[in-house]
Order: C-alpha cells, then structure tokens, then sequence
C-alpha cells in the first residue's frame, strides 16, 4: 500500500487486510506508539494491532468486519462504524471483557477513530456497542434474576414499612441485592 494512497483506499485496505488474515499488512500501517484498540488494553504500534487481531480472531475465527459508513471529524481524524459477523468458538478478550465461548453466530457493532498522517495510523481507538455485546454472548440465568427482582420488590415493600435505623438495614440489603442483579444480567463484565 502507498503512504500517499487516499485515506478511502486506505480504510479498504486496512479492513481488506484483517478480513484475509494478513495482519502483517494491516500491522505494517500502524505508527509506534500508544494505540487504544479497546477499554483497558493499552497496546502500541503494530504489535499492538496484532494483539487486537489476535483477541477478535481467537474468540470468533471467522469474523469478518464490514465497513457501514466512514465520517470525517477533522482532516486526519475519521470514525469508521463496523459490523462484525462471526462464530463465537473462543474466550472473547476484549478490555475488561472475559466471555467464554458460546458457539453462536453473532453481528456486534463497532466503532473506530482512526488518526491517519502520512498514509500511517498514528492512533486508533476501538469501542463496542455494549448492548449488542450483551443481547448477543451474555448467558444469562433468567431464573436467577427473576428471583432477584422479586426479592428486590420484597426490600421495597420492606423500606416503605421501615422507620428511623431501620430503614438503613433496609437500604444495605437492597443495594447489595441490586448489585447481584445487575451481575446475573452482566455476568461477562468484569467488576
């Protein structure tokens, strides 16, 4: 690829690059120094693209990222919105993110900020739709979290009831039971 190639070609190139594996190529574009590929994971460089290759391939072997649109923010600063099509067949390591494999075919939504100078990325910071990452690899309990709303409901009938310290038991035990909420909802994200 041209360093002078016009950033269109580029992006094409860059994804065209990951959709065929050849991630030496797409690493090859990437300037030295920090690149947040995703919350928490802090790589740099074009070793730092290859680690985000690795994550996303590892977990879905077959992923494939479509380009749905391109928008400019500055002269060097593009968004690229992303579908990603795959099977998840491996532990999805994505920031704070830990999903164990759960062999469904799943679309997530992405969005990269690509800082393009002279041909090179000079950064790139990658985020997920979280909603999507949820609907589409949290396994989650519904047993469990129906049993936990109803006790839920039972704390607030109990902290309408209460009076003077009372109501701070109350309160304790209604937040320690939404906390165990929302991780039967959220069982993939690390607190």
């Amino acid at each position: 690829m041209c360093a002078d190639a016009a950033p269109s070609s580029l992006i094409e190139y860059y994804y065209g690059c990951f959709n065929s594996r050849r991630f030496a190529d797409a690493a090859a574009l990437f300037s030295e120094g920090h690149i947040e590929f995703s919350p928490g994971a802090p790589w740099s460089g074009p070793d730092g693209y290859l680690h985000f290759a690795d994550a996303w391939t590892s977990a879905f072997p077959d992923v494939i990222f479509s380009v749905e649109s391109v928008a400019w923010r500055g002269p060097t600063v593009c968004e690229v919105y992303l579908r990603a099509k795959g099977t998840h067949t491996g532990e999805f390591r994505f920031g704070r993110y830990r999903i164990p494999p759960t062999g469904r075919d799943v679309v997530l939504h992405l969005r990269e900020l690509l800082d393009i100078h002279d041909g090179r990325f000079r950064a790139s910071m990658v985020t997920i739709e979280y909603s999507d990452l949820v609907r589409e690899l949290a396994q989650v309990d519904y047993d469990d979290v129906v049993a936990r709303v109803e006790r839920v409901c039972q704390l607030r009938d109990e902290l309408k009831a209460a009076r003077g310290e009372q109501r701070r038991d109350v309160l304790d035990r209604l937040g320690a039971e939404l906390d165990a909420a929302r991780r039967a909802l959220r069982p993939h994200f690390g607190w």
